[in-house]
């Protein structure tokens, strides 16, 4: 049997990734928007496009790493 601190750490854990890769998904298909949420208030300009290109490839990797991460227990 599975003791209760383990189950709540384990819940924890799941909804940490699910946030995370909501949030690297999110920024992955809207990079732009994602920019003006979290930078756009401080920033007197706009970015050029390369930045949003590798931001994109940047956020697509952390988005896998968090959908392995969620999908590998299942695979044990």
């Amino acid at each position: 049997m599975v003791p209760p601190e383990v189950k709540v750490i384990s819940v924890l854990i799941t909804i940490f990734l699910v946030l995370w890769t909501g949030a690297a998904l999110f920024a992955t298909f809207k990079p732009k928007t994602f920019w003006n949420i979290t930078q756009g208030w401080k920033a007197t300009r706009e970015p050029s496009p390369p930045y949003f290109l590798f931001s994109r490839i940047g956020t697509a990797i952390f988005a896998v790493i968090g959908l392995v991460l969620l999908v590998q227990p299942y695979f044990h």
